[in-house]
């Protein structure tokens, strides 16, 4: 009798995995997109005692962490917020605890994908690392979500010039002279249009008159994508600078965004103006689009990726965009006609397609990635299995796999034919394209 037969030798493993070969878990679901709506971003800035900073936490509260009652005709949501500073030995420096209100909104507003509530909470600490840590507790459905970020508060007082932390800003604007920012809290500027503001401070303890301050973006290898520089007149004291970024140049990637101050003197073309530099900070930034999972970082490899359900002509058309910008079109393009709603903000079925690619690669990965493998084949194009029998140390035979499919009423066969955990599969491939129900 057939193994495979045998209900009584079913091994399901849905939390372990064995080192070495694949193993796929069976979740309720795979997110359509990284669960990313409550943000955290600390901003360290030169503090109002001597030898002391100032640490400003923004936290940013999607929506849809919140249950919203109505009231009347409008809608509105409570939540417990908290946030906590530990220092470098775990031990808790400074906590503040209060209840956040969200009143007024129409029940579109209240269901938005893009809505959110902005807190920002102010902590005078000395100098030194830190973990800053963010609770928000709906006090409608008791439901908690929490975020932690770790972060080192420079000593500003040391330097005879220094720069504040940087602080993305989506939006600024101008009222009777005075410049209000709208931080945006998520290192995420690839939803920004065209370009993206940083908001710093320079710190002067000389009046080093005239600096000029050198804004560059560099890409995960390393090159300068974006370049822009001002020459700012700075006072003794607190200087606020406001530098405008084009993003445009920025396709999906993971980026470092630098500021450095020279003096005004030295030539932008000086050879010596690499060295020369009197103060410097950065941070990371990443384009992403809405919709999508974190991981996906590369356009052409995206387009690579929709091998299994794009047509040869559609392939054709999405590879021949002549810059990163045509491709980025086109490939929204493709998605938008497989959309179930093409009006709608977020397409769910892009952002299910690449949530189980990230999926694959991270449990199907061994000599190829893993969306690549058989596995990975039949996970993108079907989902997760209903259920999963393993026969990892049969009699004189080597090590299967069965995907059952209980809706589609069939199963699909894998087997490690070297035994490196490269499972290949020995149900006909057509069978699994003739049975593609989700794209």
């Amino acid at each position: 009798m057939d193994r495979r037969a045998l209900g009584c030798c079913i091994i399901v493993v849905l939390l372990s995995s064995v080192p070495g070969r694949a193993q796929v878990e069976i979740p309720a679901q795979v997110p359509p997109e990284y669960s990313a709506t409550l943000f955290l971003d600390p901003i360290a800035f030169l503090g109002s005692q001597p030898g002391e900073s100032r640490l400003d936490v923004f936290v940013q509260v999607g929506y849809d962490n919140l249950s919203f009652v109505k009231t009347g005709d409008t809608y509105a949501a409570s939540c417990e917020m908290s946030i906590r500073i530990d220092d470098s030995t775990g031990a808790q420096v400074l906590e503040k605890l209060w209840t956040e209100n969200v009143a007024g909104l129409t029940f579109d507003q209240s269901v938005s994908s893009a809505g959110y509530s902005l807190q920002q909470r102010s902590f005078p600490v000395p100098p030194g690392r830190y973990a800053v840590h963010v609770s928000v507790r709906d006090l409608e459905s008791n439901t908690e979500k929490k975020a932690s970020y770790r972060c080192f508060v420079p000593d500003f007082s040391g330097s005879l010039v220094a720069l504040s932390d940087l602080m993305i800003a989506s939006r600024i604007t101008v009222r009777d002279g005075k410049k209000s920012i709208l931080p945006n809290v998520s290192p995420n500027v690839g939803n920004l249009p065209e370009a993206f503001y940083v908001f710093f401070e320079v710190y002067d303890r000389v009046g080093a008159d005239s600096l000029r301050l050198e804004a560059r973006v560099f890409n995960a290898k390393q090159e300068v994508v974006v370049r822009t520089d001002t020459t700012e007149i700075v006072k003794t004291g607190r200087n606020e600078v406001f530098m405008r970024i084009d993003n445009s140049a920025m396709p999906l990637g993971d980026y470092l965004l630098s500021i450095r101050a020279v003096p005004a003197s030295i030539p932008r073309d000086s050879k010596n103006a690499e060295k020369e530099y009197i103060a410097s900070r950065g941070r990371a930034i990443i384009v992403r689009w809405k919709g999508l999972p974190r991981a996906m970082k590369d356009i052409d490899l995206a387009i690579e990726q929709l091998a299994y359900i794009a047509k040869d002509n559609e392939m054709a058309d999405l590879k021949s965009g002549a810059s990163l910008a045509e491709k980025q079109q086109k490939f929204l393009e493709f998605w938008k006609k497989r959309s179930l709603n093409p009006n709608a903000p977020r397409n769910e079925r892009m952002a299910l397609y690449y949530a189980r690619i990230e999926y694959a690669n991270k449990h199907f990965t061994r000599f190829r990635e893993g969306w690549r493998t058989d596995m990975g084949l039949v996970f993108v194009l079907l989902g997760p299995p209903s259920n999963v029998e393993r026969f990892p140390f049969p009699v004189d035979e080597k090590p299967e796999e069965v995907w059952q499919y209980y809706d589609l009423n069939f199963q699909f066969v894998f087997r490690d034919e070297n035994g490196f955990g490269d499972y290949r599969l020995l149900t006909p491939l057509w069978e699994v394209y003739n049975r593609r129900r989700d794209f």
